[in-house]
């Protein structure tokens, strides 16, 4: 087997099924479209998505009335964003842009009322610096007294040790295009507890009906977890106020182990 590949930076398996497997849910994103829709809508646009991948939460948006532009760093994920678009109506497409880039550093020469980091994309920058400077570029990047939500997984501390294996079951979707079957597993699994970074390889391969492999490919996710003192902190010395601090996207309260979504308003 050749190399991991990076996560999503390729077409393949894993940007063809995105949505497929999203729509398995989960505690990332579990309710968390309508939860982003609900603020667009009371705090107003426009609104940007970083991390916007296929465009799952920017063309809900877009189609709820919403202006938002989505910035990813995967151009394999924003070709299937834009392809969306054909299957819309005219005045949806045109509330939606779609932008390659790096959530750390970008500069789009306008402000917005809200801004949305969705399922856990602010964890794929790896050294505390780049955090610092994704929530600086966002503030930058506010009207004063905008906000943020930010999704990142709470950590649980046995999955943090060195060699931890992976806490996953295989899944399975059908493929959107072929109709055949899609089985993701995570094969190795390593952690950095010193620098709070995980690596998984995923390994993705496509099915025929009777059973036979026809694709095969494995993608390296590196992440780095963040505990809540530390965001907390993070957003404090990048110019936010922190307004609310959940464990879900039904706004529980916060919980170990559980997910944390935050909201923090531009101070």
């Amino acid at each position: 087997m050749s190399e991991p590949r990076l996560f999503y930076q390729q077409p393949g398996l894993n940007t063809e099924c995105y949505e497929e497997l999203t729509a398995q849910g989960g505690p990332g994103v579990a309710g968390d479209v309508s939860y982003y829709l609900r603020h667009a809508q009371r705090i107003g646009g426009p609104v940007l998505e970083l991390g916007a991948g296929t465009g799952r939460v920017t063309w809900a948006l877009a189609a709820a009335g919403v202006e938002v532009v989505g910035l990813d760093l995967s151009e394999a994920m924003l070709e299937r964003a834009r392809a969306k678009a054909l299957d819309l109506p005219a005045a949806v497409r045109e509330r939606a842009h779609f932008l390659l880039g790096d959530m750390s550093r970008f500069d789009l020469g306008r402000k917005f009322w809200l801004v949305i980091i969705p399922f856990r994309a602010f964890q794929s920058l790896t050294s505390p610096d780049d955090q610092r400077r994704a929530l600086e570029c966002v503030a930058r990047h506010l009207h004063r007294g905008g906000r943020v939500i930010v999704d990142l997984f709470d950590p649980r501390l046995d999955l943090c040790l060195p060699d931890a294996p992976p806490d996953s079951e295989p899944q399975s979707v059908k493929h959107p295009a072929s109709g055949h079957r899609v089985v993701v597993e995570i094969v190795a699994r390593t952690t950095d507890p010193l620098h709070q970074v995980l690596t998984e390889v995923w390994r993705f391969k496509e099915l025929d009906d009777a059973g036979s492999v026809l694709r095969v490919e494995d993608e390296r996710l590196t992440l780095r977890w963040t505990y809540r003192w530390e965001m907390r902190h993070l957003l404090e010395l990048t110019g936010f106020e922190v307004v609310a601090e959940y464990s879900d996207f039904h706004e529980s309260p916060p919980a170990y182990g559980q997910e944390q979504v935050w909201i923090a308003r531009r101070s």
